[in-house]
């Protein structure tokens, strides 16, 4: 069936096969083999499942939510509410999460504070997306999936109730077509050392068939949360047309490929970013029928078999870019992760994902998981060389946690 929210008209599948191939050698050999600068890079064998937990909740508020995710300095997480509400909240994160697979049968997350509510979303498809931390609030950012007349358009709230602004000058490569489906902030150390100033806020989006401005593959933009207009581009892929899918920047994209969060990810032996979405196996325009998708019946682009996805990116690739020794859209993911937790194997909806560094907690939302359109929120536990994180979750005792 048709599914609202904060995601392309289709979602996405794993590179898997040849394309996972060309991620390979083209990461041995070119750009992203900046990570062995670190000796030991984050993969997906750094973190073990810890279980999922829901939010306590009634309501429509409840479906077609945690479009994203973010750390609030209490070790709680601002998620937002249903897409069309325009809201986000603080929420805490229960003693003891759960494996099972019975909605139900989870632990809930109350509401800490809020809702609190924006003016809404500009654009023909506003959607609210993105949250993260600044201070005691939440910045959040909209994005607007449909653009087509590549509109230049305002998509940043420095808190709920400020106005909406624009990121960065109205001039290649910065478009709204490229912002807005996730929001985090990036290392006070890291942004320094790269002479970012106060550009420490990072959203991205990637629109379906990267046109109209946008990008085909995920990216990465930094900007000045006082000061969205004062921005810096990180990563980005071109729009090749005709030719992509096919010939891309991007091994294996697919045009209905879907990132809908990021984060940065920092241990004590090494840094990633983690970007996570869904991932096409194919591309087909037309209806759902027409092109054999069995996940949704929409007017649009689909590319069934979909995969839940997770990109490692290197930061050392990311100051390469900033120091102009390669192109943003030369950078690749050095590595890839497939989920087996969600409990959506065939129609996957991932939405935002959010990394705590004080107790190694990486939060990772799946859309419509519930009955009535409900998200979860599926807890991971990163096992850091260098580091340990004594988070309390295996015995439910809170007080281990570390801040």
């Amino acid at each position: 069936m048709s599914r609202p929210g904060c995601e392309e008209p289709t979602s996405g599948r794993s590179v898997h096969g040849t394309a996972a191939v060309l991620v390979v050698i083209v990461a041995a050999a070119g750009v992203a083999a900046g990570v062995h600068a670190q000796g030991h890079a984050i993969t997906q064998s750094d973190f073990s499942y810890l279980g999922a937990f829901r939010l306590a909740c009634s309501g429509e508020w409840c479906s077609y939510n945690l479009n994203g995710l973010g750390i609030a300095p209490d070790g709680g997480l601002w998620v937002t509410d249903h897409v069309y509400h325009f809201a986000v909240r603080r929420v805490g994160v229960p003693a003891v999460v759960s494996t099972a697979r019975v909605f139900d049968d989870l632990p809930e997350a109350a509401t800490l504070e809020g809702p609190f509510t924006s003016a809404g979303c500009p654009g023909t498809a506003g959607e609210l997306c993105g949250v993260a931390a600044v201070g005691a609030e939440a910045a959040t950012t909209c994005r607007d999936y449909y653009n087509v007349g590549g509109v230049y358009q305002a998509v940043y709230r420095r808190r709920p109730a400020a106005a909406v602004e624009e990121i960065g000058p109205q001039l290649p490569p910065f478009h709204p077509n490229k912002y807005g489906a996730y929001l985090f902030s990036l290392p006070s150390d890291w942004a320094a050392a790269q002479g970012l100033g106060n550009k420490t806020m990072v959203t991205g989006f990637s629109r379906e068939a990267g046109a109209f401005g946008g990008s085909q593959g995920p990216t990465l933009f930094a900007f000045d949360p006082d000061n969205p207009a004062d921005a810096a581009d990180l990563l980005w892929y071109r729009e090749i047309y005709p030719g992509c899918p096919g010939s891309c920047d991007f091994p294996g994209y697919e045009s209905p490929d879907s990132w809908m969060g990021a984060d940065w990810v920092r241990s004590g032996a090494a840094d990633a970013v983690l970007v996570a979405g869904v991932k096409a196996g194919s591309t087909c325009y037309g209806s759902g029928g027409a092109c054999g998708d069995p996940c949704r019946d929409s007017q649009g682009y689909h590319g069934y078999p979909y995969t839940a996805e997770v990109l490692f990116y290197d930061p050392a690739d990311l100051g390469a870019r900033l120091a102009g020794t390669v192109q943003p859209y030369e950078i690749l993911p050095y590595a890839e992760w497939t989920p087996s937790e969600l409990w959506a194997e065939q129609c996957p909806d991932v939405g935002g994902l959010a990394f705590d560094e004080g107790s190694g907690r990486l939060y990772l939302a799946e859309r419509l998981a519930g009955p009535f359109g409900e998200g979860i929120i599926h807890v991971y536990r990163l096992n850091a060389p260098g580091r340990v994180f004594a988070d309390g979750f295996e015995s439910g005792d809170t007080s281990a946690w570390s801040d």
